[in-house]
Parts: structure tokens; sequence; C-alpha cells
């Protein structure tokens, strides 16, 4: 939200006007476009409150120049200190092959927190399984409406950036090098993944839904 700063950024790296205008604009929807100095992109980064088994989203927009690469989160976070800490340790992949490759092992961190937020609320809507038989109480449906609404809010903001990565791993341009178009493949296999296990998560808990309902139901019925 600081326009000097960003114009200043503008200015200085040749950025256009409207790329300007998407990065400062948080809501902007996950998408990836070539212009005359370089590649923009935007994707939604999740973060999961584990206690109160709530996501909250930021936008992550990089630019890709021929050789830097510019991040704009909105705030700071150690979600990137494994990148950072790759070029630290002077890992020569991540210094030699280019800011392509850079923006590839960011996004790569975003994806794999799509995976590890899948993986911790889908154990937790597994585990709820174990309540289903017997005597279903009243907390058991909030648990299961409430995860339902974080699925479909993880879902949201992975569909739009699978069609992202899927541009992005197809695109022909200069900004990315002919060697490093396998990585952005990979990233489309992990998108991938992320995707089918919110679709998986949200068909078992309605079908949690539909068995709760029943049991209700049963149990009304056994007792008129």
């Amino acid at each position: 939200d600081n326009a000097d700063l960003m114009e200043n950024l503008a200015t200085v790296f040749k950025i256009d006007q409207n790329i300007l205008s998407d990065v400062m604009n948080p809501a902007a929807r996950p998408k990836v476009q070539e212009f005359d100095n370089g590649i923009f992109i935007t994707i939604k980064m999740l973060h999961l409150d584990e206690l109160a088994d709530t996501l909250s989203v930021e936008n992550l927009s990089l630019i890709v120049t021929e050789n830097t690469l510019i991040s704009f989160q909105e705030q700071s976070g150690l979600i990137f200190e494994p990148v950072r800490e790759r070029i630290r340790k002077h890992k020569n992949k991540i210094r030699t092959s280019g800011s392509d490759y850079l923006a590839f092992a960011m996004l790569d961190v975003v994806v794999d927190n799509y995976i590890y937020i899948n993986g911790i609320l889908g154990d937790k809507i597994e585990s709820l399984e174990d309540d289903m038989t017997g005597n279903p109480k009243k907390e058991l449906l909030e648990s299961i409406n409430t995860y339902k609404r974080e699925m479909n809010f993880m879902r949201k903001h992975i569909k739009p950036a699978k069609e992202m990565i899927l541009n992005l791993a197809k695109m022909e341009s200069e900004f990315i090098h002919d060697e490093n178009h396998i990585h952005f493949r990979e990233l489309q296999d992990n998108i991938n993944e992320a995707s089918e296990l919110s679709d998986s998560y949200r068909e078992i808990l309605y079908d949690q839904l539909n068995i709760y309902h029943s049991s209700m139901s049963t149990k009304l019925k056994s007792m008129s």
C-alpha cells in the first residue's frame, strides 16, 4: 500500500502501470502475464490457524525479469525461509539457475503449503469418523460445518491457482529458460495433487453430513 515506493520500483524496473495496479490489488485473481520486461505472476498463499481450524489468505505477486525476481507480500513471514536458507548456504542450483528458477522455488513453497494444510485438516476430518457411530452429538454437526466452510474456502483459491500454473507451465517465454520448464511441470503435478485432496475431503464431509442426518432421523423415529 506504499504508492510512492511502488511507483519508484515501477520506474526503475520498467514495470507496466497495469501490472503495478494488479500488484497493489490483493483481491486480484491468480494469473500469469508476460509484459515487455518480464513475467507477472500472482497467487494466493493460505495460512492455517491450527488451534481455531480457520484459514486466512494473503496475496503473493512475483515479477520475473531477465536477472531479477521481485516479490510482493502483504505481510512479512517465515514461509519462504527454506528458500532464503538455500541461498544463504550457497546452494549452486538456486544461485545459478536464474530468476525463473527462484520464482519456481517460491511457488513450490506456496503449493506445498496447500498440500500441508490439506493434510492437517484432512486428518481432523477423518478423525470425525469415530464420532459418527452410536450417538452423534450436535457438536459433531458444528465441526463438520466448520471444516466444510474451510475446505470450500481453500478450494476457492486452489482452483484458480491450478489454472494459473497450467498456463505458466505451457508458457513459451524468453524469461523462462528451457532447462527450467520441467520444474514448472512438476509444479503442475503438485497443484493437481492439492486440488484432488481438497475435492476428496469435501466429498468426505458431505458423506459425513448425510450420515449425521440419517443417524439423527433414525434416532428421532426410535423415540417416537
